[in-house]
């Protein structure tokens, strides 16, 4: 039998997702200069996916994406799920059709503001994850942001809707 692991299996999980957060920002550091403006359109594909994993993670666990409620709550589990334990978060349900995910903590924003990053390239990468995974555990939903921390607001708020909601939202602006 080999002998115990000197790391705790909580300590591996944070750290491995610490590493996980890290990456696309050292991804960007290197490539964003060389791939040029192409780097953002190429890399929401990757959070795109990852939304379909996401969906896909909901689905094998019977996780709840029947209404905005409980997407919200499903998309909190599943963003935990990949992007560690750090986050911090509250859900406000305003009714079963409407929900909103406020973000206190972020796994990304500690990394970024050591590593220099803008904003904006991190808003661009939650939000390309964050509509895709609703839209994909539930295509009558999607997500709107109304506040983003990685733009200055003290928290992210991210509203769970029905679709042809959001569509009349968009069309008022």
């Amino acid at each position: 039998m080999p002998p115990p692991h000197p790391v705790p299996d909580d300590m591996k999980w944070q750290i491995a997702a610490r590493m996980v957060s890290a990456l696309p920002l050292m991804y960007d550091l290197c490539f964003r200069g060389v791939v040029g403006e192409e780097y953002d359109r190429l890399e929401q594909q990757i959070w795109i996916s990852m939304a379909g994993e996401a969906a896909k993670v909901a689905e094998s666990f019977s996780l709840p994406t029947g209404n905005a409620e409980e997407l919200v709550q499903t998309l909190d589990h599943v963003s935990t799920i990949f992007f560690g334990p750090e986050m911090r978060s509250e859900r406000v349900r305003i009714s079963p059709e409407r929900s909103v995910l406020v973000m206190k903590r972020c796994p990304f924003e500690m990394p970024a503001t050591m590593m220099r990053m803008e904003g904006e390239h991190l808003f661009h990468r939650c939000m390309a994850f964050s509509i895709a995974a609703v839209e994909a555990m539930n295509p009558d939903y999607t997500l709107r942001f109304v506040r983003s921390m990685c733009m200055g607001d003290g928290h992210c708020e991210m509203k769970v809707m029905k679709v042809e909601e959001a569509r009349e939202m968009d069309r008022a602006r």
